[in-house]
């Protein structure tokens, strides 16, 4: 039997969904009454990234994402790190976002 040099194994990447970076300003809404405005960083059709003007919302948080064309993303704070975050949509969500600035 023929052992296998660990040395020589490379590990299948874990694919992510294809991102697109923008700048665009979107409005960022938590628990009822807290709302507060955001740059997006990048974005794809699985979530984005984002740096909060004041206090990010918290990992966790379920928060409502209003693009500047009206319509509206929605899901869950995964990682907060300073003012940045993250945010995982909810599948549906994005079926409604513009198509031009989800990559995906």
């Amino acid at each position: 039997m023929t052992l296998v040099d660990k040395s020589r194994f490379v590990p299948t990447p874990v694919f992510r969904a294809r991102r697109k970076r923008v700048v665009v300003r979107v409005r960022v809404e938590g628990a009822p009454g807290e709302s507060q405005d955001a740059m997006v960083r990048d974005i794809s059709a699985a979530g984005m990234s984002a740096v909060a003007r004041v206090a990010p919302p918290a990992a966790n948080d379920l928060v409502t994402i209003a693009l500047p064309d009206g319509s509206t993303l929605w899901g869950i704070v995964r990682w907060v790190e300073g003012k940045a975050f993250g945010v995982e949509f909810d599948k549906g969500s994005h079926a409604a976002a513009p198509s031009g600035l989800i990559a995906g």
